[in-house]
C-alpha cells in the first residue's frame, strides 16, 4: 500500500518496497534512497503530498532516520579570507560577517524548500557508515555548494543510537543552540537548532518532520 502511494507520488514507479521494512541491517528503505538527490537533499513537495496521504505511523516507519530542515538563512556579508584576493574562488572558503541586527533572516518558508537533509549515507559520500560531514565539495553526505561554508565543514556521527555534532574547524564555524562548537562532539537533540556558517537548520526527528509538514 504505501509502496503504490509513492509511486504515485513521485510520478514514476521506482523499487519502492510494499512496507516500510530495512532490506538489510542499517540500510533504509530503498524508496526513501530513489526520493534523495545527489546533494543529499529530499523534495519538500513530495513530503508535504505524503503526509496526505499515509499515516503519521507509516510516515515514521519510512523515514525512520532524522533530518536537517531549513530555517534560515542569516543576513550578512561574505569577504575574501585575510590575505586573500581571490573572494569568489571555491577552493577557498569566504569569511561570513553575520548582520548587526539578528533579526534579519530569510524567511523560514523560502529556505526549507530547497534544504531537507535526511540523515542517510550518499553513494558518493567518502566517510565511514555512521558518519555524515557537511560541505560545499563532491563527497560529502549533504553538498552545500556556497562559499561560506568550508569543504568540510562539519560531521554528525551517529554512536549508539546517539547523534553526535562535530565542527571540522570551519572558517565560519558550526553552532548548536547559537554556541558555537570547539572540537569536542556535542549530542544533538530533536528540534536543536543547528547553524552551519550563515545557514540555519532544525534537527528533526521523524515524528516532529509529520508534525510540522501537517500542520
Amino acid at each position: 500500500m504505501l509502496g503504490k502511494t509513492l509511486s504515485r507520488l513521485m510520478g514514476h514507479n521506482p523499487p519502492v518496497p510494499a512496507a516500510p521494512e530495512r532490506s538489510v541491517a542499517g540500510a533504509p528503505p530503498a524508496g526513501l534512497v530513489c526520493m534523495v538527490s545527489s546533494a543529499g537533499r529530499i523534495s519538500l513537495n513530495i513530503l508535504q503530498r505524503m503526509v496526505h496521504a499515509v499515516s503519521r505511523e507509516d510516515f515514521i516507519r519510512f523515514i525512520q532516520a532524522p533530518v536537517l530542515v531549513g530555517s534560515a538563512v542569516h543576513i550578512g556579508t561574505l569577504s575574501a579570507a585575510r590575505g586573500d584576493s581571490r573572494s569568489r574562488d571555491m577552493n577557498r572558503t569566504i569569511l561570513f560577517e553575520p548582520s548587526e541586527d539578528t533579526d534579519h533572516t530569510a524567511s523560514a518558508s523560502e529556505s526549507l524548500k530547497h534544504a531537507i537533509y535526511p540523515l542517510l549515507k550518499s553513494e558518493q559520500a567518502t566517510t565511514a557508515g555512521n558518519f555524515f560531514s557537511i560541505g560545499r565539495i563532491d563527497g560529502n553526505d549533504f553538498i552545500m555548494p556556497d562559499y561560506a561554508i568550508s569543504k568540510k565543514h562539519a560531521i554528525i556521527e551517529v554512536k549508539r543510537g546517539i547523534y553526535l555534532l562535530k565542527d571540522c574547524g570551519s572558517t565560519n564555524g558550526t553552532l548548536l543552540n547559537g554556541n558555537r562548537l570547539q572540537t569536542k562532539p556535542v549530542a544533538i537533540h530533536d528540534r536543536d537548532v543547528i547553524s552551519f556558517a550563515r545557514y540555519e537548520f532544525t534537527f528533526l526527528l521523524p515524528s516532529s518532520l509529520y508534525d510540522i509538514l501537517i500542520g
